[in-house]
Formats: C-alpha cells, structure tokens, sequence
C-alpha cells in the first residue's frame, strides 16, 4: 500500500527564528527525563513501531549522532559519534494514547541479508523517524486550531521547525528535545479535553490522514510478511493484486459512500480497501477473501486499525472480513449483506468470463440503485435489452465507464479503465407490462 508522501525535510538549514522554550521536561539540573512507559487499556493495544523495529534489528543502524549544536548559529561542531543505546527510544503522544519509537533507520542489505551500506538508506523499509515526524505533523494539521498550533511554531520556526531541522542535521539530543516539547504541549491540550473535542468536530479523517493510518497498519501487520501473498497460481482467478489508495478515493466520490452506507469488497485481499472506504466515511463495510493467507492478513490488519484509530480518537465504521468464496453463497453469511449492500467493489481484472458470469448472476438479486465498480464491465458494449435479453443480468445494469491514471494499481504503473454499473429496472417496466399486462 502507498504511503503517504512525507513532507519536505531541509538539507540547506536556515537559521531559525527566536521562540521562547515552553513547558520543558527537562530537569534543573539539565538531565532529560525518560520516555514514560506507554500503558495498555483492557482493549487491544496498538502495536508499538519500537517493538516491530527490535524485531527485525539487525536490518537498522542509528541515525542520530550527539552533535551538540549552537544556538546563536546555524552550525554544528564537528565531532561526531553514534547516540547512545539509553537516547535511542522516545515516546510520541497521539490524541488518546502514545507510542514508543527507536530513533533507527533501515539500511540496505544484499541477497544473504548482510548489511550492504552502512550508510545507504533502504528507502522501501519502514522508518521510524519518518514515521514519528509525519505523525507529529498530522497531529498538529488536522487536530489543533490555530491558536493551538501556535505554540508549537511551524515549518519554519519554533518546534515544529526542530523536528526537521535536528533530524536533518542527525543531531540527537536537539530532536529528543523537540519530540519532548512537542509532548508537552499535546498532553496539556489531551488534559484540556481539546483534542477530544476537535476530534469530534473532525468526524472522519480525510484522505492523506487516512493514508498514513492504514500505512502504519499495514506496515505493523504486514509488510514483514509481504512475500508469503505472491503464493498463488499465475493467470488465475486468484491472482493477488491491490487497487492504490488515490484510486479508492476516487471510488468513494464517484459513488458518493457515505457513513450510513454498505460497502462490500467481493474478494477484498488483504483488506486494504475496506479499511480505506471504513475509515473515510464510517460506513459498514465487508470483505469476503477466498485465500487464506490474504484473509488472515486482513483480520489481522483489523485488529491494528481498531487500535489505531483509538489512538487518533476516530470512528472505525463497522468492518467485518469473511474468508470463504463469494460464489458459494449458500456456505457463508454474506449473501443477505449482499442483498441490502449500496456499494459493491469487484477487482475482476484477473478473473475468467465463468466467474464473471458467475458474479453477474448474484447482481440480480441486489437492490434497486446499488452501484457496482468493477475493473471490467459485467456489460458487453452491444447488449440491448429486448424480449430475449430482459432476464439477463446484464438488462438490470446501467454502465458508465472511467479512466484511471497510473499507479492506481499494484500490478501496472499504466493507467487504464474502470466502470461503475448502477442497479436500473426501469427500461425492464415496458417489456414486462408488454408481456404480461401492468399490474
């Protein structure tokens, strides 16, 4: 799953303008105090990123150095020498909970897993620091006021600033010190009830906030485990590929999913979609999944999303993930949500015309106005409707098609086309009234 773009960090640093430190955590005798221990609720607790890190330690070095650096300048001394192990974890408040993070960052390593550079980034692993940084920075955009943002600064001075600016120039104790400012400020506003409030205002979170949720989701849950997904037989009805967040997006405003709707995802993968279009609009949402492994990804992924978005104060919506065949209707539960679901996702870009067809005939039972998106049309460009045809699945479908551009899917950075099909019995009415006379 794509994550969200991280926000510019500086290389060229300016000096930074003059902001008074305020509710500072450090002691009178100029000791840090230690991150406080993150405490779990009777509910599942998230999965803290300092855990998924010592986990797979040996892919990560330190980043930080404990380069003093001068106020008065926009200058750092040149000594230079690794953070120690005791600085190298620091805790980030979120609206309704907090997470404990190592200040590591990934680096490459070649075919037999041993460390290719010591000093080459391996840009596709999980970050922390970025993480930690994006975090602060969606906290601070999406659930303060103005007037709360104010003490923090922003992109170009004040805390905010710091964060960027020490994690730049890898000076440790200065980004250790920011993270705890900036903890400060949000405690007192958890304190004040404040982030609850705005919280409730916000309601959903909007696509980029959603994003860098589910990116935290996905890469506690499954990103370690991702090859275990590419277990499937090629040029079949199971092959695996994701539609990319931007593409869901479009999905929800195309067919206007809104928090009182029913969503399903007919062969939903990993999940990632149904958490997406849950989290944007607090729908009800489905994904049946016919292969275990994705399914258990899925439910797995569920799980860290019900925990996370506690963390941020966010409604998940009412998800449920299914594993079984969505044909076999008669072996699972799904086919009364089918019956009453306003929105239906099909993936069918890999899927033979037997299990289109297939598909198509659980269409006639959908209701009247419900929209089905599909990556191939469940209506041939020269069907008509007639006498012969009226009792085809085909005949109750009215199809609009759209384009979508590139990398709004895993399997092809080409763009391509995608079609929304909307339940319409109307043009039936006349056939129906020819045939057997108007009730």
């Amino acid at each position: 799953m794509s994550a969200v773009q991280e926000r510019p960090l500086d290389t060229e640093e300016k000096r930074p303008m003059d902001l008074k430190r305020r509710l500072s955590k450090t002691s009178d005798n100029g000791r840090e105090k230690k991150p406080r221990e993150v405490k779990t609720s009777g509910k599942a607790s998230m999965v803290q990123s300092e855990r998924m890190v010592r986990a797979t330690q040996a892919k990560y070095r330190p980043y930080f150095t404990t380069t003093q650096v001068n106020d008065d300048s926009d200058s750092t001394t040149s000594s230079r020498s690794p953070l120690g192990d005791e600085a190298l974890r620091v805790t980030l408040e979120y609206p309704n909970d907090a997470e404990s993070f190592l200040l590591l960052r990934p680096v490459l390593k070649g075919q037999a897993g041993k460390v290719f550079d010591d000093e080459a980034e391996d840009k596709d692993e999980y970050n922390p620091i970025t993480d930690l940084i994006r975090t602060a920075y969606f906290i601070y955009d999406c659930y303060l006021t103005p007037s709360q943002q104010k003490p923090l600064g922003d992109e170009t001075q004040g805390i905010m600033r710091n964060l960027t600016k020490h994690r730049n120039r890898r000076n440790g104790p200065g980004f250790i010190q920011a993270v705890q400012d900036f903890n400060c400020i949000i405690n007192s506003l958890k304190e004040q009830g404040e982030l609850s409030k705005n919280a409730k205002e916000m309601r959903n979170p909007g696509y980029d906030l959603a994003c860098h949720i589910l990116y935290q989701v996905y890469s506690r849950t499954v990103a370690h485990q991702a090859g275990a997904l590419n277990n499937y037989q090629a040029f079949s009805n199971n092959v695996y590929g994701e539609i990319n967040p931007v593409l869901v997006q479009e999905f929800i405003t195309k067919t206007k999913i809104h928090s009182k709707s029913v969503f399903m995802d007919m062969g939903c993968g990993i999940g990632n979609v149904v958490l997406q279009v849950a989290a944007q609009t607090g729908c009800e949402a489905y994904g049946i999944e016919i292969m275990e492994t994705p399914c258990k990804y899925a439910k797995r992924q569920l799980k860290e999303y019900a925990a996370r978005m506690r963390a941020w104060r966010l409604p998940t919506g009412k998800v449920h993930f299914r594993h079984g065949d969505f044909l076999d209707v008669g072996s699972n539960d799904m086919y009364q949500t089918l019956k009453r679901a306003d929105v239906l996702l099909v993936n069918n870009y890999a899927f033979d015309w037997e299990t289109n067809h297939a598909l198509a005939q659980l269409f006639l039972d959908l209701k009247e106005g419900a929209k089905i998106i599909s990556l191939k049309s469940f209506v041939p460009k020269n069907h008509k409707i007639n006498k012969r045809t009226m009792d085809m699945p085909e005949s109750i479908l009215q199809v609009q098609e759209y384009e979508y551009f590139s990398e709004a899917v895993s399997w092809t950075n080409n763009g391509g086309t995608y079609y929304v099909a909307t339940v319409d019995r109307s043009p039936l009415k006349p056939l129906y009234e020819e045939m057997y006379g108007s009730c």
